[in-house]
């Protein structure tokens, strides 16, 4: 125990002999000038990166917490999550409001990165046969209200299957607008579709007006029970480029959803 204490002694006397700081620097040399900047350096670099990679590191955690943070980057960039980890990380709701955001903007980068992306997530929501994303579906359809006819709503979901949201055709070169041509039986109720142009209801064989532009066609619902059914829509820009598709609908929880659609022909 003596010796533990003497010990001690003997190293407190000593720290207090130890050169002062100004003495340490006054017998410095050049050399000993470089290693210590060398190092002061080395610690501020590992100091700024131990401070920047946290920051990354804390974003990333966030924004996989976080749905809107997710959402934000996918208003910038559709493309930089497949629309499998779209759905998977987001939910339906955010989900919702990247599709409700996606078809507002006409910029034709923006449409070629949305285009396919829109498509998928459509796909695989209505793959999935349960509530959360049939009601997502009809939403983005604008279809979720029950008491509106089943006919309007078939129509109105095939619109914005294959138009988007704003259910627009851009006009011919010549500016004619787009034209909506609806055929329709005669006990079918018409109403408002959304469309963003001139719509006509026509029976079945009413002769149809002359066509002086861009031109959708929406044809006769066939019902194959009171919860499928299918319609066609035809698409012509112009009297050469233009494409006909069949969408077949099923009625879920009250809702209806495309669940499939076929290319007919393609001009």
């Amino acid at each position: 125990m003596a010796q533990m204490v003497e010990a001690v002694r003997t190293f407190f006397e000593q720290l207090g002999s130890m050169p002062s700081l100004q003495r340490i620097v006054m017998s410095m040399d050049w050399v000993a000038w470089i290693l210590v900047l060398l190092l002061g350096g080395a610690t501020l670099v590992g100091v700024y990166f131990s401070l920047t990679t946290r920051r990354v590191l804390l974003d990333s955690d966030q924004l996989e917490a976080s749905p809107q943070l997710l959402l934000a980057r996918l208003k910038q960039d559709p493309t930089q999550l497949s629309p499998v980890a779209i759905l998977s990380r987001m939910g339906a709701e955010a989900t919702l409001a990247l599709l409700d955001y996606g078809d507002q903007l006409r910029a034709p980068e923006w449409r070629y990165k949305w285009g396919g992306v829109r498509e998928e997530l459509l796909f695989r929501l209505s793959q999935q046969n349960a509530f959360g994303p049939t009601h997502t579906l009809a939403h983005y359809y604008r279809c979720a209200d029950k008491q509106e006819p089943d006919t309007l709503r078939i129509r109105r979901t095939a619109l914005i299957h294959k138009l988007g949201q704003q259910r627009y055709v851009e006009p011919s070169s010549d500016g004619v607008a787009t034209c909506l041509r609806v055929r329709a039986h005669p006990a079918e109720v018409q109403g408002d579709l959304g469309f963003d142009g001139e719509t006509q209801w026509l029976l079945a064989d009413e002769p149809a007006p002359p066509v002086t532009g861009p031109l959708v066609e929406l044809d006769l619902i066939d019902f194959r029970t009171v919860q499928d059914a299918s319609v066609r829509i035809h698409i012509r820009r112009s009297p050469m480029v233009g494409g006909g598709f069949c969408l077949t609908l099923q009625k879920r929880y009250g809702l209806w959803v495309v669940v499939q659609e076929v290319i007919e022909w393609v001009s």
